[in-house]
C-alpha cells in the first residue's frame, strides 16, 4: 500500500471506547511523525471531523431547518444570518449557500481524514476497517445530500491523481462494497463511539432503504422487494443480537449529557467537555447545548444560549401531545411559586406556552424567607416580551417569543460555554432499527404493526400501542420519535413529503431534493458537475 506523508499539520485527538484523551502535539511533518505515532491518533481526526458535520450550521441546518419540523426565524434584527435559514426554509437556496458549502468542506474534509488514516494503519487491524466504516458513513451522506462523491480507492491511494466522480447508483455500490470489507474486521458488541459491525448494518440499511431515491432523484421512488428483504435482514439481526434494548424508563435520557453507554444508542458523535488545556477554545465544541437553552436560567450562568430555533404548527399538531411522553417533560409547575434548588431541572421536548424559571435578582438566584429557589413567568432578554411561546410563527417573527421551542438537547450546565457538552448524538439507535424493518416490511407488503408499537410501547406503555399500522404511520412514527435529530429532510424525500407547503414554504421544485455542489470545489475537482437547477 503506498503511504503520502503529505500531511501537513496534524492535530492529533487520541479517542478510546469509553474515554477521549484530547493530546496536542508538537507541529510536524513527515515519516517520523507517523512511525511513532498512536493508532489512536492516526484514526482521530477521522472521528473527530463528525462533530464539524452534525453542527448546528451544517448537517442540522440541511436535514433539519429545510424540512417541516424546524424552523429559524428573524426574529426583529436578530437570526437573519445574510437569508441563509430563510433560504434554507423556503426551498430557495443558491449554490453559493453558505451551509450548503460549509457541509460539503466538512464532509470532504471527514473522506479524507479516513482516506488518510487508511494509507497509514495496519490494513490488517480493527482500526483500517473502522476508517473504511467511516469513510463509508461520509461518503454515504455526501451522496444522501449532493448526489456526487469524490473518491479515491481505498488501496494505493495517489493524493496527487484527480478523484473518481461516483454518482448514484454507482455510489451506492461503492459504499456497500467498502462496508462489506471492512466488516470482518471491525469490533463486535456495543461500543457506542466506534465504528463497529453494528454500525456497518445500519448504515447498510440505511443505504438500501434508500436505495429507490438515490436511484430516481428527481422523479418516484420504487422500492425494490430485494433491497426492502435486506432491510429487514439486517434489522432483524441487530435486534436479535442481544446489544440493545430500547429506552423504556424515560426517552429523554437518550440525549442526556451521560448518554454515552445508554442501552439503545448503537453509534453516535462522541462529545466531551472542553478541556482546560485548550482554554475553552474547544475542539469538541457542538451545537446541541445551543440549540437547546433557550431562555431557561442554568445553575452556573443563568440565561444563556441560542433561543431562536423553533418548530412548525403543522408539525406540531401530528402529536397526540397528552399522551405522548416525547413531546415534552416538565420537572416543575408551570406557575409562579418557589421549588428547592435540586428540584430546578429544565424541561424537555416541545416548550409551549408560558415558560417558567428561576427569578434573577442582581445576576443571581433569588430565594424567599424559606431558601426556596422563586420561580417567576420567564421574558425575552432580547425585547422583554414574555417567553410566551405560540405554535403560530412565521419567518419574520413578530418578536423574541413566538414559535414552540425545542429542548430535546440535554442541557449540559457544568461548563459556561453554552457550545459545550458532553451529550453524544446518536447517529444509529435502536428505535431507528425498528421503524427502518417496519417501513421495509410494509412497502414489501407486510405489517408494519409490531415494529412501531415496539418502539411506542417502550415509550409509553402498553395503552400507547397502535391498532393498526400503514406506511402512513411510519412515517408520522418518524417524526414523533427523531424530531430535532437530523433525519427529517431524508425522510420526508423517501415518503414523498418534501414538495409539500408548510409555513412560508410553497416551492414544490424537485431540484431542491439535492443540494448544489459548491461552485470553488466545481471550478477545481475534474468530473465534478453542477446539480440540475443551480
Amino acid at each position: 500500500m503506498k503511504k503520502s506523508y503529505l500531511i501537513g499539520l496534524f492535530t492529533f485527538l487520541g479517542i478510546v471506547s469509553c474515554n477521549i484523551e484530547e493530546e496536542i502535539l508538537d507541529e510536524a511533518l513527515g515519516k517520523e511523525l507517523i512511525d511513532n505515532a498512536q493508532v489512536e491518533n492516526l484514526i482521530a481526526p477521522a472521528y473527530n471531523q463528525l462533530r464539524d458535520v452534525y453542527g448546528h450550521r451544517a448537517l442540522f441546518a440541511l436535514q433539519d431547518y429545510s424540512s417541516d419540523n424546524a424552523m429559524l426565524p428573524t426574529r426583529q434584527n436578530d437570526w437573519f444570518d445574510g437569508g441563509t435559514f430563510q433560504e434554507l426554509h423556503r426551498h430557495d437556496w443558491t449554490a453559493t449557500h453558505a451551509y450548503v458549502r460549509d457541509t460539503w468542506n466538512h464532509l470532504m474534509s471527514g473522506i479524507g481524514n479516513a482516506t488518510q488514516a487508511l494509507t497509514l494503519v495496519d490494513p490488517d487491524s480493527r482500526e483500517h476497517a473502522e476508517m473504511l466504516g467511516l469513510l463509508a458513513f461520509y461518503m454515504a451522506t455526501t451522496l444522501d445530500l449532493y448526489d456526487q462523491v469524490p473518491y479515491r480507492g481505498i488501496t494505493d491511494i495517489d493524493f496527487n491523481a484527480p478523484s473518481t466522480i461516483l454518482k448514484g447508483e454507482a455510489a451506492f455500490t461503492e459504499i456497500i462494497s467498502i462496508l462489506d470489507q471492512a466488516m470482518p474486521k471491525l469490533g463486535s458488541g456495543k461500543d457506542g463511539v466506534r465504528f463497529n459491525q453494528d454500525a456497518a448494518k445500519a448504515l447498510k440499511a440505511r443505504m438500501y432503504l434508500n436505495r429507490g431515491v438515490y436511484q430516481n432523484r428527481y422523479g418516484s421512488a420504487t422500492f425494490d422487494s430485494a433491497d426492502m428483504q435486506e432491510v429487514i435482514t439486517l434489522c432483524s439481526e441487530l435486534i436479535g443480537s442481544g446489544n440493545y434494548a430500547l429506552e423504556s424508563e424515560d426517552y429523554f435520557k437518550l440525549f442526556d449529557p451521560d448518554n454515552e453507554g445508554n442501552s439503545e444508542i448503537i453509534f453516535a458523535v462522541k462529545n466531551e467537555l472542553t478541556s482546560p488545556s485548550l482554554g475553552g477554545a474547544s475542539v469538541t465544541r457542538n451545537s446541541t447545548n445551543g440549540m437547546s437553552r433557550g431562555y431557561f436560567l442554568t445553575p452556573s450562568r443563568g440565561i444563556r444560549g441560542s433561543d431562536a430555533g423553533c418548530t412548525l404548527p403543522e408539525f406540531l399538531d401530528t402529536f397526540d401531545a397528552e399522551n405522548d411522553p416525547r413531546f415534552a417533560k416538565r420537572f416543575y409547575p408551570a406557575e409562579e411559586g418557589a421549588i428547592p434548588l435540586e428540584e430546578y431541572i429544565i424541561s424537555r421536548g416541545f416548550q409551549e406556552g408560558q415558560q417558567y424559571g428561576a427569578k434573577i435578582v442582581d445576576g443571581a438566584f433569588s430565594y424567599n424567607a424559606d431558601g426556596l429557589l422563586e420561580i417567576t413567568a420567564l421574558r425575552s432578554t432580547r425585547d422583554q416580551s414574555l417567553a410566551n411561546h405560540t405554535r403560530d410563527v412565521n419567518l419574520i417573527a413578530v418578536n423574541q417569543s413566538t414559535g414552540v421551542r425545542v429542548i430535546k438537547w440535554g442541557i449540559d450546565t457544568r461548563n459556561d460555554n453554552r457550545n459545550d457538552t458532553a451529550v453524544d448524538i446518536p447517529i444509529f439507535r435502536l428505535a431507528d432499527i425498528y421503524l427502518m424493518r417496519a417501513e421495509a416490511e410494509a412497502r414489501n407488503g407486510g405489517s408494519a404493526l409490531n415494529d412501531v408499537n415496539a418502539v411506542r410501547t417502550a415509550r409509553g406503555g402498553a395503552d400507547f400501542a397502535l391498532a393498526a399500522a400503514d406506511l402512513s404511520d411510519v412515517y408520522n412514527e418518524r417524526g414523533f420519535e427523531f424530531y430535532w435529530e437530523y433525519h427529517r429532510r431524508t425522510d420526508q424525500i423517501r415518503f414523498g413529503k418534501w414538495e409539500d407547503s408548510w409555513t412560508d414554504k410553497t416551492s414544490s421544485d424537485t431540484n431542491y431534493r439535492i443540494y448544489p455542489i459548491p461552485p470553488a470545489s466545481v471550478a477545481v475537482t475534474p468530473g465534478l458537475e453542477q446539480n440540475p437547477g443551480y
